[in-house]
């Protein structure tokens, strides 16, 4: 058989296994077109192509791919390829290795980043569903380095528009879908993984959604007042504790009694939202709360649930009635996580700087208690009578 000819996909297709017999594993043939491109067929009949070539006096090989996978006229193209890189004086093969070593984003978010995140947040579940349900079936098998901004912007706007499968995604979805791809990006950057973080290049869609009504000071006592008095006291304390720390529904909820210092009238919290330790101090009327709910034997949460051993799952449509109890117009424009955002606007209406309400809530910057503290009418009108006593 002639071991030199002219590839085409024809002769690569007849050419046949290698035997049974042969003390060579595979059977080498030769391109007569391009110097150095071999085809080699197993005694399975599986058929790949390679590149033989000299670096630096070193005989040399590297892998262009299998048949049919590729066809002859891909199988030069990469060799040629190759050759240009020999030409400015690098090692193909050598490329290729380092190219092996590079991470697809599925294998960054699996390997590096999900163990990142579980030791400094809390809120990783949440990342596994967003990456595995729109990031992965889309950008897993790229390498991270090859992720380009206009890649990032076309997923943006694909899941803003509805598709024969789903409506399209709320702007709030989309950002945190995005944003999360960003954070890959900063990690991958601070560990040399990539040059740019592509995904920072894309803005995010504006929000339309963003709950602005909150409780004012009579309001927020009125559902105190409703909560504690509630038929279900694990309920009531929770609600009515949440109203008066600020505290995240997660936070009061799978708080625990060996958390609290009775002595020193504070809540240890393990781990925030933000991945750190902190302490909430408890008012007197906070620790009433806390001294008014029952204790089941066997449940360590401050707050059980029905299911022996665990703390409550559900409260919205209790906060709902608790609501109307306490006489708050439009109750369904309020969620429970609504009574952190009053006790934030409530404190600074009365003159507590954003950083007395940084530290009451846990922020970790500045800026998310700016974000909370939205100023009320009555306080906005002292802000402006108080302008025209100075300029009158």
């Amino acid at each position: 058989m002639d071991k030199q000819f002219k590839f085409t996909d024809a002769r690569i297709r007849a050419l046949p296994a290698n035997s049974a017999s042969s003390r060579s594993t595979e059977l080498e043939v030769s391109d007569t077109e391009l110097t150095g491109l071999k085809c080699l067929s197993g005694k399975s009949g599986s058929k790949r192509f390679l590149l033989r070539y000299t670096f630096n006096s070193r005989k040399r090989s590297i892998t262009l791919g299998r048949f049919p996978d590729i066809d002859v006229a891909t199988a030069r193209k990469a060799a040629r390829r190759c050759r240009s890189m020999l030409a400015e004086g690098i090692d193909p093969k050598a490329e290729q290795e380092e190219q092996s070593l590079q991470p697809t984003l599925s294998e960054f978010f699996w390997q590096t980043y999900l163990p990142y995140q579980k030791k400094h947040t809390r809120s990783w579940g949440h990342e596994i569903k967003r990456f595995r349900n729109h990031i992965e079936p889309r950008f897993g098998h790229l390498l991270f380095r090859d992720l380009k901004a206009a890649q990032v912007l076309q997923l943006q706007l694909d899941l803003n528009s509805p598709n024969s499968r789903r409506s399209a995604l709320a702007p709030a979805t989309c950002n945190r879908i995005i944003g999360l791809l960003k954070t890959m990006g900063q990690l991958a950057l601070r560990m040399d993984v990539i040059d740019v973080n592509e995904a920072m290049k894309i803005k995010q869609l504006r929000e339309d959604n963003i709950r602005t009504r909150f409780l004012d000071v009579q309001e927020l006592k009125a559902v105190i007042h409703e909560a504690r008095q509630y038929k279900n006291p694990f309920v009531g304390g929770f609600i009515a504790l949440l109203a008066v720390t600020g505290c995240r529904n997660s936070e009061i909820r799978l708080a625990k009694w060996e958390q609290i210092d009775k002595a020193r009238q504070t809540l240890y919290l393990p781990m925030t939202k933000n991945g750190q330790s902190r302490e909430v101090y408890l008012s007197d009327l906070a620790m009433e709360i806390i001294e008014e709910t029952p204790i089941v034997a066997g449940n360590p949460y401050l707050f059980a649930g029905r299911t022996p051993g665990q703390p409550l799952k559900d409260c919205r449509t209790a906060f709902q009635r608790i609501l109307v109890r306490a006489g708050v117009p439009d109750p369904e424009e309020l969620v429970i996580h609504s009574l952190r955002h009053s006790v934030a606007s409530c404190l600074v209406s009365a003159g507590m700087t954003l950083y007395d309400v940084k530290y009451q809530l846990g922020h970790q910057s500045i800026q998310s208690s700016a974000r909370y503290s939205k100023q009320t009418l009555e306080r906005q009108r002292n802000t402006s009578n108080t302008l025209c006593e100075l300029v009158r």
